[in-house]
């Protein structure tokens, strides 16, 4: 297919787990995509597997964080792979403390990743979308999202900073074309972290390539029946 017949998809938060399946998913299902991450190791991997003469993946290196890293990185892939069709912003940064332990700085570097990251790349692909009138971005949120535990001050403020930013997009640019859409990601994402750090086995997590189907199938959606947040857990999971 020629670039402009091909949708282009850029997954912002790549690596191991969610962020891999989210590539493989959007590739496999015909995307050009591109997957944003300050380590490009996973890229690197990703881009000997999936590269075939009908599919197309690059990994660009960006700090989400900087407004001017986004940006050019945007540009670079709208240069190379044309108009960003699918955003989704899966950047995000794992602190479990008691309160009293964690300091102003750590509270603000994950404000920083989650939703300043968010707004960061909304600002760099809404306008082009909107010119469109079609687009769609995904915010991947988790428990933290909905319900602030003892030990997570910081990562639940900045996960529903996150999904209050969502919300306030989907009303704003639903009505334009733009499909805004947020997920809470309610249990642990099977890979190392929750085999090393939580101790969990493969059927008590969430699987990678089965939340980016439901991606997936979200950016399908007629826009008659838009979902703006889809709450995912395994049917193991306590709620």
């Amino acid at each position: 297919m020629a670039k402009s017949e091909t949708p282009t998809a850029v997954v912002a938060g790549l690596g191991p787990g969610l962020g891999e399946a989210l590539c493989r998913r959007l590739v496999g299902a015909g995307y050009r995509v591109a997957g944003l991450a300050r380590d490009l190791s996973t890229a690197e991997r990703l881009k000997q597997a999936l590269n075939r003469k009908d599919r197309v993946f690059v990994g660009r290196a960006c700090d989400v964080t900087d407004p001017s890293s986004v940006t050019d990185a945007v540009a670079q892939i709208k240069r190379e792979l044309g108009d960003i069709s699918v955003y989704i912003h899966n950047a995000a940064h794992l602190l479990l403390k008691p309160f009293i332990e964690t300091t102003p700085a750590e509270f603000e570097a994950l404000w920083r990743v989650t939703c300043l990251g968010a707004v960061n790349g909304a600002h760099a692909v809404l306008p082009s979308m909107l010119r469109a009138g079609r687009g769609s971005l995904l915010f991947l949120g988790a428990t933290a999202s909905v319900k602030g535990g003892p030990q997570s001050a910081a990562f639940s403020s900045a996960k529903f900073a996150l999904r209050g930013l969502a919300q306030s997009l989907a009303r704003a640019y639903g009505p334009e074309g733009i499909h805004i859409a947020h997920l809470v990601i309610d249990g642990v994402i099977w890979g190392d972290r929750a085999r090393a750090r939580f101790r969990m086995s493969d059927d008590q997590c969430l699987a990678p390539m089965a939340v980016a189907e439901t991606c997936l199938q979200l950016i399908g959606q007629d826009r008659s029946a838009w979902t703006q947040e889809l709450n995912l857990r395994p049917d193991v999971e306590k709620f």
